[in-house]
């Protein structure tokens, strides 16, 4: 019967990370299991939780914690997450990725327009693309213009 405990011990352990990593993107879903793969399991958990921990706290009462992780992967902190982020997101446009604006060429989560697009390497239909419009906002609009690019600011 020993030699049924391990495996099973194993499989448990697994399906106890597959459900925690759960709200995790695809790449750190991949950071985590090769972390682990590499003999850092102790450490890759011990990182996950204090992650979970943070995003617990920074999305607590705030609107569009859906998009958080996507957020904090384009490059914005848990800091700016909680203040102006997800604020300015769901003041532009509801969380709505597919959000347009009706009155310019606003588009997305953070309703950037056309000019964008292209100074971020992508199309006016990329602005849909939650992954590009955030790391479009993080990468780029920021930097350049800080908060001010967004009216709502």
């Amino acid at each position: 019967m020993r030699v049924l405990e391990v495996p099973v011990k194993r499989a448990v352990v697994g399906l106890v990370a597959l459900v925690s990593l759960a709200a995790c993107t695809p790449n750190q879903q991949a950071r985590f299991w090769a972390a682990v793969l590499d003999g850092h399991e102790t450490e890759a958990r011990a990182a996950a939780a204090e992650y979970g921990a943070v995003k617990a706290e920074a999305t607590a009462g705030r609107p569009c914690a859906e998009w958080y992780d996507l957020a904090i992967e384009a490059g914005f902190t848990p800091e700016q997450w909680r203040e102006p982020v997800s604020r300015i997101m769901y003041r532009e446009s509801h969380c709505n990725p597919t959000a347009d604006s009706p009155i310019s060429s606003a588009r997305g989560l953070m309703q950037e327009l056309i000019m964008w697009a292209d100074d971020c390497g992508g199309t006016y239909e990329d602005l849909h693309d939650p992954v590009f419009n955030l790391n479009c906002a993080a990468q780029v609009i920021y930097p350049q213009q800080g908060w001010g690019a967004w009216s709502t600011y």
